[in-house]
C-alpha cells in the first residue's frame, strides 16, 4: 500500500468537473470548532469561579456543585439531538445545507454565551441552556464533517487517513481555550480577577465564549463555495429507516461504534473537562489562573503526538486494531493513575506525567479510530445519519463524563474514578473485538471492500464504497 506522507491541510483544488475542494479545509476547522467550544468552559468556569480561599476577593460568579456539573454537561444533551437530527439531515437534504445550519447554531450559541445577562445571579442557568444550543450544532458537526471529507477525498488518497487529518484539528482545539485565556489573563493583569474586578472578568470569560463563534463562521462560507452551483440531492433513492431495517446487521455494526464511542467519550470527557481540577489536585489549590493555563497548555500538547502516531498507525494497523489498543493503553494509564494518587498522592512530578501519559492514551487509538470506523462502515445511503446515531451514543458518554467524573472524584477521590475509566477501558476492548468485525480488507475503506459485505456492492468505476449501490439481504 501507499504510504505517501501528505499535509494535513492538502490543497483545495479539485478537478475541472467538480470545482475547488474545500473538504479538507472544512473538515479541519469545523474539529477546531468542536473541540474549542467543548474545551472553553473548563477554563472559564475557572475565571469566573476561582478555587481557593480569598475572602479579601471572593469569586465574581460562585457556583453550586450541581450548576458546575450542568454547565460542563449540558452541551452533550445538545450534541445528542444534533448529531441525531442532523446526521440524517444530511442525508435528506444534502451535505452541504446541512453543514451550513449546524454551523449556524454553534455560532448562535457561542455568541449568546458571551452575552448572557450581565451581573447576574442566573448568569449560570442562562449558560446551561445556551451551552445545550450550541451543543445542537456542535453535535451536527461529528457526522457532517466526516462525510463531507470522506466524500471529498480525491483519487490516490487514503480515505480514512484523510478522514483523520480533518479529526486531528481538534486536538489544537483543546489547547487553544487555555492560551487564549492565557493571554486574556496576562494582558488585564494576573492579579486583576474576582469581585474586586468585575468589567475585566467579565470581559475574559465573554472573549473566551465569543470566539467560538468564529471558526463556524468562516466553514459557513467555505460550505457555501464548495457546493454552490451543485444539485441539491438525496444520497440514497428510498428512505434510510427502510433501508436499515432491509438490513438488520447494520445495526450490530452500530451498536459497535456506538457503545465503543459512548464509553471512551466517558474517560475523555470527564478528564478533559475537569483538566483544571486535576491540575488542582496534583499541584494545590493555590496556583493563579495563569499556572493553570500553562500546566493545561502543556498537558493538552500531550495529546498531538498522541493523535499523530493514531494517524501513522491508521494505514498499518487498521481501524479496529487501533481502537482496541488504544483502550488497552487508556486502561493502562487509569490504573497507573489510580494507583498513584492511592500510595503516592503527594509526589506531584510523577503525578502529573502519569496525566500526561493519560492525555496521550486518550489522543491516540480511541480518539481517531472513534472518528473514522463509521465512515467506514455504513454506506453512503446511511452514512450520515447512521454515522450521527454513533456520535450520539458517544456524546451520551460524554454527558454522563461531564456530570459525573468530578462528583464521584469529590466524594471518593480519584482512584475510584480511575478504576471506574479502567472498568470502562476493559468494556471497549471486548466490544471492540466482538462487535466491530473486520467487514474490510486489510486496508480498510481507504481502498475496498470485502465481496462478503451483503449490503455494498463494489462499484466497477471506482476503488472505494462511496458509490456503492445498497442491495438487500438474502
Amino acid at each position: 500500500m501507499s504510504t505517501t506522507s501528505t499535509p494535513l491541510l492538502p490543497s483545495r483544488n479539485g478537478d475541472a468537473k467538480n470545482g475547488p475542494n474545500y473538504s479538507s479545509y472544512i473538515s479541519a476547522i469545523s474539529n477546531l470548532s468542536i473541540q474549542y467550544n467543548l474545551s472553553v468552559i473548563g477554563i472559564a468556569l475557572l475565571i469566573m469561579d476561582p478555587e481557593g480561599d480569598d475572602d479579601a476577593n471572593p469569586p465574581l460568579y460562585p457556583k453550586t456543585e450541581s450548576q458546575d456539573s450542568l454547565l460542563k454537561s449540558s452541551v452533550f444533551a445538545g450534541a445528542v439531538l444534533g448529531q441525531a437530527v442532523m446526521g440524517g439531515l444530511g442525508d435528506v437534504i444534502g451535505r452541504g445545507p446541512a453543514m451550513m445550519v449546524t454551523n449556524a447554531f454553534t455560532f448562535v450559541g457561542a455568541l449568546l454565551c458571551s452575552l448572557a445577562t450581565w451581573g447576574s445571579d442566573g448568569v449560570y442557568w442562562e449558560l446551561i441552556g445556551y451551552r445545550f444550543l450550541l451543543g445542537i450544532g456542535i453535535g451536527g458537526k461529528y457526522p457532517l464533517s466526516a462525510t463531507v471529507r470522506a466524500e471529498g477525498v480525491q483519487t490516490g488518497e487514503h480515505r480514512s487517513t484523510e478522514v483523520a487529518k480533518g479529526f486531528f484539528w481538534q486536538t489544537p482545539g483543546v489547547i487553544l481555550p487555555y492560551l487564549v485565556a492565557w493571554i486574556l489573563v496576562k494582558s488585564f493583569g494576573e492579579d486583576k480577577n474576582g469581585a474586586n474586578y468585575p468589567g475585566i472578568t467579565e470581559a475574559q470569560f465573554r472573549i473566551l465564549f465569543g470566539a467560538g463563534a468564529v471558526p463556524s463562521a468562516i466553514v459557513i462560507y467555505l460550505t457555501y463555495l464548495q457546493f454552490r452551483g451543485k444539485k441539491r440531492e438525496r444520497t440514497g433513492s428510498e428512505n434510510i429507516v427502510k433501508v436499515a431495517f432491509r438490513n438488520p446487521q447494520l445495526w450490530r455494526k452500530l451498536f459497535g461504534t456506538g457503545m465503543t464511542w459512548c464509553l471512551y467519550d466517558f474517560v475523555y470527557y470527564g478528564t478533559a473537562f475537569n483538566q483544571p481540577d486535576i491540575i488542582n489536585a496534583v499541584f494545590g489549590k493555590d496556583e493563579s489562573i495563569v499556572e493553570n493555563c500553562e500546566h493545561n497548555i502543556l498537558l493538552a500538547s500531550m495529546g498531538l503526538p498522541g493523535v499523530l502516531l493514531a494517524i501513522w498507525n491508521l494505514e498499518r494497523l487498521g481501524s479496529k486494531r487501533l481502537m482496541t489498543w488504544g483502550f488497552v493503553a487508556i486502561g493502562v494509564a487509569s490504573v497507573a493513575l489510580a494507583v498513584s494518587f492511592s500510595y503516592a498522592a503527594d509526589n506531584n512530578i510523577l503525578n502529573f506525567l502519569l496525566t500526561c501519559f493519560m492525555v496521550f492514551a486518550t489522543n491516540w487509538g480511541c480518539n481517531v479510530a472513534t472518528y473514522v470506523l463509521p465512515t467506514e462502515s455504513f454506506p453512503v445511503e446511511v452514512r450520515s445519519s447512521f454515522y450521527g446515531l454513533s456520535a450520539a451514543a458517544g456524546k451520551v458518554g460524554a454527558f454522563l463524563g461531564g456530570y459525573f467524573f468530578k462528583q464521584v472524584a469529590d466524594a471518593y477521590g480519584y482512584p475510584i474514578i480511575y478504576v471506574i475509566c479502567a472498568i470502562l477501558s476493559a468494556l471497549g476492548v471486548g466490544v471492540s473485538s466482538g462487535f466491530i468485525f473486520p467487514f474490510w480488507d486489510d486496508n480498510f475503506f481507504g481502498t475496498t471492500v470485502r465481496e462478503s459485505d451483503p449490503y455494498v456492492r463494489r462499484s466497477t468505476n471506482n476503488t472505494d464504497n462511496s458509490k456503492g449501490e445498497m442491495i438487500s439481504a438474502a
